[in-house]
């Protein structure tokens, strides 16, 4: 039992430190027949772009990050119909000729400044938890944002597993699995309680000790804001079931089959705790008047991807996609791809892998027209895909497309309706 700090104010024992835990219940997680759309990776630079295509406007395909744009960029969103936009969450980049997620804007930054040039979007930032922010930090800068934005918030918790990104904070990491799983669960119960408490709260937990704790404002977000969690193992999920209410999934074979199938269990093993979750899915989006036109754009991306950049992620994922597996040493994987990429142009990890790596890092593709981009979107709410988040290789140009040309397919089709 740790000890109370002397002269500190009491609180309200927290009786339970794990989920499941929702004080009030879960927020609105889906809407009927209505496919959420979120903008995805406006905040770093180039965002899931790993070509060297994006060279060719470093304004429109590279930049787009640096406020002045992206203010614009997130105003044009609003005014498409999309629902949210999505932060990427990003410590250390990928460097390369593109200077690949080099730099950025910060979840909370980024999130408060998204708020003030917005009226109605989901404001959606992306929090690591495993670098030793305290709950209470968290809590009282994601409430303030929520309070600014008049409850738009949600939080992804991502479980940090880059070993860069701990080496940052002065940390040897990244821990077990299972410890970065238990983690991010006492840090979201903790959160929630902050969230939620109208009175102090003490909380002794394993990693997070509070005594006394509160924030005011406290969420404005009812019964709190939402959150949301991208899991692959079964450690992840089971956290991610127990206490988020969106999940983002993938598929081993990135088709429509794999994501229904992962689909349903994400359904069942959240209907297990009692709770109901929103299945998300990443996807990277390249449109053109025709699929024609769009497959030479592809064609012209791929020829162009940046090899140096996806070295170092593929060093710092320990050549592994799964962000769930352990990292392998660095130093011996950054060797074995040097030489392997001397015998193979795709770095030793096949045409596919090295390909999806460089066009949408793994992402669902959206390659083609309009109607080609409104289809794969419906097959992907008929797989059980109940909100999606966009990534362009040109974002303002593909925002404008969805606005004048998908969105409006979507809708005449039934599966999207206005934001509320």
């Amino acid at each position: 039992m740790n000890s109370r700090p002397a002269g500190r104010r009491r609180g309200v024992r927290a009786e339970v430190l794990r989920g499941p835990f929702d004080p009030g219940g879960q927020p609105l997680v889906t809407r009927e027949n209505h496919l959420h759309l979120s903008l995805f990776a406006w905040n770093v630079r180039n965002g899931l772009s790993a070509s060297k295509a994006v060279l060719s406007n470093p304004q429109r395909h590279q930049d787009f990050w640096q406020w002045p744009t992206a203010s614009k960029l997130l105003k044009e969103t609003e005014r498409a119909g999309f629902d949210s936009q999505l932060q990427y969450g990003m410590w250390s980049g990928y460097g390369g000729a593109t200077g690949w997620n080099e730099a950025q804007l910060d979840f909370a930054t980024a999130a408060t400044g998204s708020a003030a040039v917005t009226e109605r979007l989901g404001i959606y930032t992306t929090i690591h938890v495993g670098y030793e922010f305290h709950p209470v930090l968290i809590g009282k800068m994601t409430a303030s944002i929520d309070h600014i934005s008049a409850g738009r918030l949600g939080v992804n918790i991502v479980a940090g597993s880059n070993a860069a990104d701990y080496a940052q904070f002065g940390l040897d990491g990244p821990p077990s699995q299972e410890v970065r799983y238990a983690i991010a669960d006492e840090f979201t119960t903790a959160l929630k309680y902050l969230w939620t408490s109208d009175e102090p709260v003490d909380f002794e937990g394993e990693y997070f000790t509070m005594y006394g704790a509160q924030v005011n404002p406290r969420a404005t977000s009812r019964p709190r804001p939402l959150l949301i969690a991208a899991a692959g193992s079964d450690i992840g999920l089971d956290y991610a079931t127990r206490q988020c209410d969106a999940l983002f999934i993938t598929s081993q074979d990135n088709d429509v089959e794999g994501y229904a199938k992962r689909a349903k269990k994400i359904h069942d093993m959240a209907a297990e705790h009692g709770r109901r979750a929103r299945v998300c899915a990443m996807c990277y989006v390249v449109m053109e008047q025709s699929d024609a036109e769009a497959a030479d754009t592809v064609e012209w991306m791929k020829s162009q991807i940046d090899d140096d950049a996806l070295q170092t992620w593929l060093v710092r994922a320990g050549h592994v996609l799964n962000s769930e597996r352990q990292q392998l040493d660095s130093d011996q994987v950054g060797t074995s791809r040097t030489e392997e990429a001397k015998q193979d142009p795709y770095l030793g990890i096949g045409q596919k892998f090295y390909e999806s790596l460089g066009l949408g890092m793994g992402a669902y593709r959206l390659f083609g027209s309009y109607e080609t981009v409104a289809n794969q979107l419906i097959d992907l709410y008929e797989a059980g895909v109940e909100q999606v988040a966009l990534c362009f290789f040109d974002p303002l140009k593909g925002v404008q497309e969805m606005r004048e040309h998908v969105i409006p397919l979507l809708r005449a089709r039934g599966y999207h309706q206005n934001p509320v």
